[in-house]
């Protein structure tokens, strides 16, 4: 079986590592690559991997909303997404489907975090934070604030999910000196990746909170040290890269991978 990652740059994803150990335990024989492929260049991409008998891949940057438009048909979830993170040969086309949201989850799961009920503060209004935000809202938080530099951006995708049944509403990040404590806190910009945390002030979150970002690796450090200042407990989006990845080898294969092995900090 012939599966890749398309991304612009991508020879430092950990996806066909990961797909390897999925692949090695199941005792399935599975080519995984990592394809480099630049913006507005994957139908013709996608086109020649067919040809070599490629059946499924997954995309990350800049290359989400591109494949989602490529394909015939998509899930609800990569609909929400208005992005797809996977695509699947379906009656000979191609179906995009975006685990990234599920994948947060059951993380959320393994770590013992349940949004149910709570007060959530997601930071960031771009297509990592609209990836999540949909099966986020279907674990019954009590209400969710998107917050973002840009607050008619923020405004923008909250108004999108606004028929979930959770009240979720968008301010910009100048107005979280007015907003109650959370009990989540979600990172989901790109800040990390320069080294800078989002500007946050200290009121805005509960002594109890718990921090997730959905970034991970050197990208997460910013954010952590400014948890760990605050006495806050953080977790990355390793867990979240890992739990995503599961679930597209599920849909590539038929077989839902065991994780539990992965999330060992010397697996990857």
């Amino acid at each position: 079986m012939k599966l890749a990652v398309f991304g612009h740059p991508v020879a430092n994803s950990k996806s066909p590592a990961i797909h390897a150990r999925f692949a090695e335990a199941a005792g399935l024989a599975v080519d995984y690559r990592a394809i480099d492929c630049p913006a507005g260049a994957l139908a013709e991409a996608l086109q020649a991997f067919r040809a070599e008998g490629g059946s499924g891949c997954n995309l990350t940057l800049p290359l989400k909303a591109e494949g989602l438009a490529l394909a015939p048909t998509a899930s609800a979830a990569a609909r929400d997404a208005d992005a797809c993170n996977t695509l699947v040969i379906r009656g000979g086309r191609w179906h995009a489907d975006n685990t990234d949201g599920a994948g947060l989850i059951a993380d959320f799961d393994r770590l013992g975090i349940d949004p149910a009920g709570k007060h959530v503060l997601i930071v960031g209004a771009g297509g990592a934070v609209a990836g999540v935000l949909g099966p986020l809202l279907a674990q019954a938080p009590a209400r969710v604030t998107i917050a973002n530099r840009s607050a008619d951006r923020a405004d923008v995708l909250a108004r999108r999910f606004a028929d979930r049944g959770v009240h979720v509403h968008g301010w910009g990040l100048d107005a979280l000196t007015r907003a109650d404590p959370c009990d989540l806190l979600i990172q989901g910009t790109s800040l990390g990746h320069r080294g800078e945390a989002p500007a946050l002030p200290d009121s805005i979150a509960a002594p109890t909170a718990v921090a997730y970002d959905l970034n991970y690796g050197p990208a997460f450090e910013p954010f952590a040290a400014w948890c760990r200042e605050r006495g806050l407990r953080a977790h990355d989006g390793r867990g979240m890269l890992i739990e995503q990845a599961a679930l597209a080898f599920e849909r590539f294969t038929g077989t839902r991978p065991e994780t539990g092995p992965l999330h060992a900090r010397e697996a990857l």
